[in-house]
């Protein structure tokens, strides 16, 4: 299981977020996001358009790839000016903390 983070253009976002939401383990929360940087690491960054969101998403190690190359496909995202991707591990504790909860909101039909 993956983290997967993405500073994006604000316009981009909701497309972005469909995009990943297709797949089988989706968590997502998007914020607001409002950089500081110099115009040169901006530029440097792909990051041209000031108004951006901050898009945090859990996915499966096997999905990675595949929203990669769809980003890449159907968003243009190796283009400058789409924005930053990556991803950091979670690891096994967090991963079944999240499998429980994951199965509990299923179970539960979403209630708290």
């Amino acid at each position: 299981m993956k983290l997967m983070i993405l500073i994006v253009p604000k316009t981009e976002s909701d497309q972005i977020s469909k995009i990943i939401g297709s797949y089988k383990i989706d968590f997502q929360a998007a914020l607001p996001a409002k950089g500081t940087a110099p115009t040169e690491m901006l530029e440097y960054l792909s990051l041209g358009e000031k108004e951006r969101d901050l898009i945090f998403s859990i996915v499966d190690d096997l999905d990675v790839e595949k929203i990669f190359e769809e980003l890449k496909s159907k968003m243009n995202f190796l283009d400058s000016g789409h924005g930053v991707a990556f991803t950091i591990s979670i690891d096994a504790i967090t991963k079944l903390s999240y499998q429980y909860l994951y199965n509990e909101l299923q179970t539960d039909g979403g209630n708290a």
